[in-house]
């Protein structure tokens, strides 16, 4: 793709035309997988402005002094002011000059500060700016941040080399309605969530909607904040979940505990490891209570990073009777298809626009055993 997220100047321009920039995208994925049988594929469009949820901006020290935030051109060409975003949530485009104007009249602010993100709800009502810096941090800092929280209405967290001070909350809470039921959710400050709100509903509906129930068990792996894991797990005997960042993991067990979900086991292990286990070349302490041969897994779900799953990941989900695949890397899934379609074949296929005007598309791919 030949085409820019960020403009020239003046802010993050939307330089195509929404419905053209999918167009490419999709024209890509499908080329990414031409002599591979697929069904007919669903698309999925964002909404066309204001859709991203969170953000990170690097800050920009100006020579007189002042400051402004910067974001890097997707394909290059360095670094770019940015002064306004119709990407971002509509509350943090419309405050963004603001806040870094107020930033810039408090030294224990803006002094040594790099990076600016933010992590708001989907409708903007509630906010977390997090400032990060290469320098220590102090009540100093505290009192001229709880002055920013106060006229943005927002929480801040100050980060510097071994410290952390948090002004109001250290989450957001969002509500997902999936089916005929609200699930709530914590999303911390520092761990990973889905940019794109809308999106990410969309996604976790169709996956959903496509299940049957089941006698048997749910696995899951980089399960995050249990983003799929709380609603798909209802359809389940029982279901494990397996995340190795630790506050992530933490948001799970809390978001499993709001949502009255007691038939989930969330384990901290990367996919390896928990493959391992299970093939039982390795144990682990942190499963000692957790009867393995007790579980029998119809259905896997996997939402890799952008490298996919590695080989001991990939033949422990092959042994499911059923593999969900997410991935927003078209090529790592191209290459793990062609694996695991030597035994199963995809049933469902479906493309979730969770990063428009970047080159990225998200992707579902869903297989059964033939």
């Amino acid at each position: 793709m030949n085409c820019k997220w960020f403009g020239e100047c003046g802010g993050c321009a939307l330089p195509l035309e929404y419905d053209e920039q999918l167009s490419r995208k999709t024209a890509a994925f499908f080329a990414a997988f031409e002599g591979l049988k697929m069904p007919e594929t669903k698309v999925v469009p964002s909404r066309k402005r204001h859709f991203r949820n969170r953000g990170e901006f690097r800050v920009w020290h100006e020579k007189d002094g002042g400051i402004a935030l910067s974001m890097y051109r997707i394909n290059g060409g360095g670094a770019i002011s940015v002064d306004r975003c119709p990407a971002m949530n509509d509350r943090f485009s419309a405050n963004m000059q603001a806040m870094i104007d107020f930033i810039g009249d408090y030294p224990a602010l803006f002094e040594r500060l790099f990076e600016l993100d933010f992590l708001a709800s989907d409708d903007g009502s509630q906010m977390i700016i997090t400032l990060i810096y290469h320098k220590p941090i102090d009540e100093r800092w505290s009192e001229a941040a709880r002055g920013f929280c106060d006229r943005f209405s927002v929480s801040a967290i100050g980060r510097s080399k071994g410290k952390k001070l948090v002004i109001g909350e250290e989450f957001i809470a969002e509500t997902i309605p999936v089916a005929d039921r609200a699930w709530n959710y914590r999303y911390i400050e520092g761990a990973f969530s889905q940019p794109n709100g809308y999106i990410n509903r969309a996604m976790i509906n169709h996956i959903f909607d496509l299940l049957e129930p089941s006698d048997k068990d749910y696995l899951e792996l980089y399960c995050g904040i249990g983003n799929f894991t709380l609603p798909l797990s209802e359809k389940f005997r029982g279901a494990m979940a397996i995340e190795v960042n630790t506050a992530a993991l933490n948001a799970a067990k809390i978001n499993a505990a709001n949502n009255d979900r007691d038939n989930i086991f969330f384990a901290r292990m990367s996919a390896e490891e928990f493959a391992n286990a299970m093939g039982k070349t390795r144990s682990f302490n942190r499963l000692k209570a957790v009867d393995l041969d007790g579980y029998s897994f119809h259905t896997a779900l996997v939402d890799p990073p952008r490298a996919g799953l590695d080989r001991a990941s990939l033949n422990l989900v092959s042994q499911a009777e059923r593999v969900i695949y997410v991935s927003c890397n078209q090529a790592t899934l191209r290459r793990d298809l062609d694996e695991l379609t030597k035994t199963r074949r995809v049933v469902s296929a479906a493309l979730f626009d969770q990063f428009p005007y970047a080159p990225h598309i998200e992707s579902c791919v869903i297989l059964e055993r033939q």
